[in-house]
């Protein structure tokens, strides 16, 4: 019978907002029906994180959970609409969404916020049996603040004693005070402050207004924008339904991010967009992104399929904890960053994968089948209406052109049994050595590791670089564009190798390529200072050097110094991004997400 409409986003605004929002939901959805809902739209929360709704799922009762739907707009499509905006996040756009999208057979649409709880007359047992015996009309409600301290002592999954806490809180400080508007001439159609909180009317109403002025995208008013609207479209009137229920109103003053906002923040033309507004009809015949596809689900149905189970273990843990392998302690760095285990590195990705937008088209870049396959698998089960996980191997043969909005790059690397015999050959050289007392443990760990690190750069340069370099031409990168790497980390000659190849996407690279090439040289033989560059340093890399040379006729020709590369290598390559620049977004040992800019 009727849709709550409510918007936000996740950035914690001003205090404690995952636990007001959780009350308010729990709290309408106390006084719903199963044919009702909670329509709240989700506006400009970044992409890498869940929304707000989703954030708070584990505080919401099954009822909750069950009538909340959730439409997600990103933060690309704020940057596409907002115009001179200065908003995080466009009010009016937001709702409008939630209208046009919300169950056109529910006679009733209430826009209010997200931090909204209401109260009922005893009369009634839920809102859509009040409004059986109330006419077609616009209704306003005046608010009732909570304090901070009041609302802060309730438990979020207890709805019913919180109703009836608060009234009773209500009722025995006479706090149940209605503020009407002070100003005759707005009295006929803004009856109370604060007008926001409890816009009900029937849905034909608000689609026959076009819902609230999108032209509205500074701070006020837009609340008395459609009050005055709604009054000229009723017939000049305007009621309410005092007696029959209140509008709480969860304050959240204290924290001082409202008064920076009503202060520091251009506002609405009050004059323009109320006082003189005489049109019923707003926007475009679009209006409310009628036109785009939005991301728009079910919250109990995205819990439920996202929601990791745990199952009780066959048999109890007592004592020391289990490791799931042996320690590596070899210093062989570039083998044990890019030969990860599958299993336990999507199980990072899926982090990144679930809050990323289920239109979006993920292209994988690599050379391990049983990865991709994993992708795919958990693409499809995230998104199962959406793209299916791309193969860039594949596209290219097909002289496809791909524009990734999630590119997995794979650096997945397995050493052939040529690298193998040779790392193992030096190893025995080594350990020989130390028998003889001609070096120390900590300097075979050293030499094998470097020798090691050498042979498999060149491995990879010959198989996974030449890979970039044949596959990379073929996708476009936007700004906004996820890069998630695989068995790399940013201190690492791979990552450089990477940035290089997609910086080609970009014009400005060219007139660089000379000094990136003369500055990868010297990475390339730069031994670990941990960035710092000290005269101590070249003196102990010369004794090195010399001690090298003497045992160079029984190693393998590759250098044995290796090219693992320190942080001064990562500040280098930041020099070589030429326009695409890469943005971390979350780092996990041999995970990184990245976003083009």
């Amino acid at each position: 019978m009727i849709s709550i409409i409510a918007y936000g986003r996740n950035d914690n605004y001003s205090y404690n907002l995952v636990k007001r929002t959780a009350l308010a939901f729990n709290c309408l959805a106390e006084l719903l029906t199963s044919d009702d809902e909670i329509v709240f739209t989700d506006y400009n929360t970044p992409d890498h994180l869940p929304t707000l709704p989703e954030a708070i799922w584990d505080t919401l009762t099954d009822k909750a959970l069950r009538l909340v739907k959730v439409i997600r707009i990103s933060a690309a499509l704020h940057e596409a609409i907002k115009k001179d905006s200065p908003l995080p996040i466009l009010e009016n756009v937001s709702r409008n969404a939630a209208i046009v999208r919300s169950n056109a057979q529910n006679h009733w649409i209430l826009s209010t916020n997200p931090d909204v709880l209401l109260v009922l007359s005893s009369h009634w047992q839920n809102l859509p049996e009040l409004l059986a015996g109330v006419n077609d009309s616009f209704y306003e409600m005046p608010r009732m603040d909570i304090p901070e301290s009041v609302w802060s002592s309730l438990k979020r999954t207890d709805p019913e004693a919180n109703i009836r806490t608060l009234r009773d809180w209500l009722v025995c400080h006479r706090a149940a005070i209605a503020e009407t508007s002070p100003d005759w001439q707005f009295q006929k159609y803004i009856l109370f402050d604060a007008p926001g909180d409890f816009q009900l009317a029937p849905r034909e109403y608000f689609v026959r207004l076009r819902g609230f002025d999108e032209s509205m995208n500074k701070y006020f008013h837009s609340d008395s924008n459609l009050a005055k609207r709604m009054w000229l479209l009723n017939g000049e009137r305007t009621d309410h339904l005092l007696g029959k229920l209140w509008v709480l109103h969860q304050d959240h003053y204290l924290s001082g991010e409202w008064a920076k906002t009503v202060t520091g923040i251009v506002h609405n033309d009050l004059s323009v967009h109320v006082t003189c507004q005489n049109k019923v009809e707003a926007n475009e015949a679009d209006w409310g992104l009628q036109n785009i596809q939005l991301p728009t689900f079910a919250l109990s149905e995205k819990i439920k399929r996202e929601r990791v189970s745990f199952s009780d273990p066959a048999t109890s843990i007592d004592g020391d904890l289990p490791m799931s392998q042996e320690v590596d302690w070899r210093t062989q760095s570039l083998y044990r960053l890019c030969h990860y285990q599958p299993e336990v590195l999507v199980l990072y990705l899926r982090e990144s994968l679930r809050v990323a937008s289920p239109d979006s088209l993920l292209v994988y870049i690599g050379q391990n089948a049983a990865t991709f396959e994993l992708v795919r698998r958990m693409w499809d089960d995230i998104s199962p209406s959406g793209y299916p996980a791309r193969d860039l191997s594949a596209a290219a043969d097909k002289e496809e052109i791909l524009a990734p909005d999630i590119l997995l790059v794979d650096s997945y690397y397995e050493r052939s049994e040529y690298v193998q015999r040779r790392v193992r050959l030096v190893t025995e050289q080594m350990e020989r050595r130390l028998n003889k007392g001609q070096m120390t443990e900590q300097q075979v760990l050293e030499e094998v590791g470097n020798f090691a690190n050498g042979a498999d750069y060149d491995a990879l340069r010959s198989k996974l670089f030449s890979l970039w370099e044949k596959l990379l031409p073929r996708i476009t990168l936007r700004s906004g564009t996820l890069v998630i790497v695989m068995g790399c980390n940013m201190y690492s000659g791979v990552y450089t190798k990477l940035k290089e190849e997609l910086a080609k996407r970009g014009e400005s690279l060219k007139a660089n390529l000379a000094r990136r090439k003369r500055l990868a040289a010297a990475a390339t033989m730069y031994v670990s200072t941990g960035g710092k560059r000290k005269d101590p340093w070249k003196t102990i890399n010369r004794i090195r050097w010399l001690q090298r040379s003497l045992f160079r006729n029984g190693t393998a020709p590759e250098r044995i110094q290796g090219v693992t590369l320190p942080q001064h290598a990562f500040r280098q390559g930041d020099q070589l991004t030429g326009v695409v620049e890469l943005l971390p977004l979350y780092i996990h040992h041999r995970l990184m997400v990245l976003r083009v800019n």
